[in-house]
């Protein structure tokens, strides 16, 4: 099968593998937690060596050469700094996971693009996603947001010499924070149960469904577990050409499908259309949110 027509085929629930398996973003997620923790664990030995030795020399009446603080100092600060960054990963990987499960029934090549349009913005993963955050997390999710693409990969663009100074010791005070890193890993931890639980639970299972419209047009829908119930429809070129591709044809065509022949499936579709999320398929743009 060529390519181009297996990315048209639905995502399936379960059967499904590398960025179409939502249990493959976690695997890759969970080592890079794993990863960030190692890099943390190496900057504290590197703070305990570099204490050790200080107090070591003072004892000798020795000083401590410049190369001995960098040497120790420096693995120090890039540890953490890469720390920061492969925590940042972890969470965007956790993130996309849940997204796996957003487009049930979508085409695969919707989830390409989804995926691909959130770059590295944390925020607006969660926001999609209906997960709740703190004040404090949603200020750590939007720095990270930015170390994962700036601080933590290149050197800061100063204005002046000030700036420069204030650039990095701002960067400096950031990934050596203990309390930013660990929220960020309770964070994870967090985010990884509500992931576990988006498909379904004993009291709050999934129910998802696909209804093919005339021509090219479909509505796929999901119900349950951790996410609100959710629409995406592709209009179909009868209705684009008719000037009537809105999501109030749509309800309209369910509505008249359940006087006519109601399913389970039609009937959630009603029933929750009022507390849904939709989104609208764009050939060219991928998914587009629609506000109801």
């Amino acid at each position: 099968m060529k390519n181009n027509n297996l990315m048209e085929i639905p995502l399936k629930s379960s059967g499904e593998n590398g960025i179409f398996n939502k249990y493959h973003w976690i695997k890759e997620a969970d080592g890079k937690l794993i990863s960030a923790k190692l890099l943390r664990e190496c900057a504290i030995n590197k703070q305990l060596e570099f204490d050790t030795l200080k107090a070591k020399k003072k004892i000798d009446g020795e000083k401590l050469t410049s190369k001995d603080v960098f040497e120790i100092l420096n693995t120090k600060e890039s540890a953490n700094k890469s720390s920061v960054l492969i925590l940042g990963y972890a969470l965007e990987l956790l993130l996309k996971s849940g997204v796996v499960s957003l487009l049930i029934n979508a085409p695969k090549k919707l989830l390409e693009k989804k995926v691909r349009s959130y770059s590295h913005n944390l925020l607006n993963l969660v926001l999609d996603l209906h997960f709740p955050l703190s004040c404090k997390e949603r200020d750590l999710l939007e720095v990270l947001s930015s170390y994962i693409i700036r601080e933590t990969r290149y050197p800061v663009t100063p204005s002046t010499i000030n700036d420069y100074c204030k650039q990095v010791n701002q960067i400096t005070n950031f990934i050596s924070s203990e309390a930013q890193f660990m929220m960020g890993v309770k964070l994870f931890e967090r985010l990884r149960c509500f992931v576990s639980d988006i498909d379904g639970t004993e009291d709050n299972i999934k129910i998802h469904s696909r209804m093919e419209m005339e021509g090219n047009g479909y509505i796929t829908f999901r119900v349950g577990g951790r996410l609100p119930p959710v629409f995406i429809i592709k209009f179909c070129q009868s209705q684009i050409d008719a000037e009537i591709a809105n999501i109030e044809t749509v309800k309209a065509l369910i509505i008249e499908k359940n006087k006519v022949n109601k399913s389970i499936d039609s009937n959630l579709m009603e029933k929750n259309w009022g507390n849904a999320i939709f989104y609208i398929v764009d050939d060219t743009k991928g998914l587009i949110s629609h506000c109801n």
